[in-house]
């Protein structure tokens, strides 16, 4: 599985160098007046490159286990509920790519639900770094969050993860991060969109950011 999502390396795409905590929180903040070391306003280094759902052949054995039954039903039982594939072309299965240097910033996911599957761990460094539950449906949690970005370990969990990881965490509420790999190992994630609502899309916008022009080229020949 890792050695046929290495082969796919060359298409993946960059992406953004630098976003806020709340790059995939499109509508959070819009509009308003914010300082600039306001968490909404803070970027931080993101180094990675991915790779859409739709330049994954489906017989590689990570699209095979992506649509099996047998994984909706395991994470089903898992969180005791429906379990659904993401349904967008592109977003739905990735494949994230960290070279020597690579990294992602403190951030919180858009859905909340996110399944990951650790392929290749690098030799040393890109650590999975959280801090549960930092927000909540209630109160976004802004000095708490400032906190953890000036520094602030207190609460900060880390997860040295070893290839073959299968991860299920609640990437909305729990801000975190990939620490800077380090070696000449590519550090290969997969990462693995399931919903617990029928029929998700995601976010054209997005998808262009992450995958590039492309994904642009071809929603316009499709319109």
């Amino acid at each position: 599985m890792a050695g046929e999502a290495s082969k796919l390396q060359h298409l993946a795409y960059p992406g953004p160098t630098e976003v806020t905590p709340y790059f995939f929180n499109y509508d959070l903040g819009k509009g308003a007046d914010y300082s600039d070391d306001h968490p909404l306003k803070r970027k931080g280094k993101r180094n990675l490159s991915q790779v859409a759902s739709d330049l994954i052949p489906d017989y590689h054995k990570l699209s095979r286990l992506y649509h099996s039954p047998v994984l909706t039903d395991f994470l089903a039982a898992v969180l005791d509920q429906t379990v659904y594939r993401n349904q967008d072309k592109y977003q739905s299965l990735n494949i994230s790519v960290m070279n020597a240097g690579g990294c992602q910033q403190w951030h919180f996911d858009s859905g909340l639900m996110v399944t990951t599957l650790l392929l290749q761990a690098p030799e040393s460094g890109g650590v999975f770094e959280y801090v549960p539950e930092l927000r909540s449906d209630e109160s976004e949690n802004y000095e708490q969050v400032q906190q953890v970005l000036d520094g602030d370990s207190n609460r900060v969990k880390r997860l040295k993860l070893e290839a073959g990881t299968l991860s299920l965490f609640r990437g909305h509420y729990s801000m975190h991060r990939v620490t800077e790999v380090e070696g000449s190992r590519t550090r290969i994630q997969a990462i693995l969109g399931f919903s617990t609502t029928p029929d998700l899309q995601g976010n054209l916008e997005s998808s262009i950011l992450h995958y590039g022009p492309r994904v642009a080229h071809i929603e316009d020949r499709e319109d």
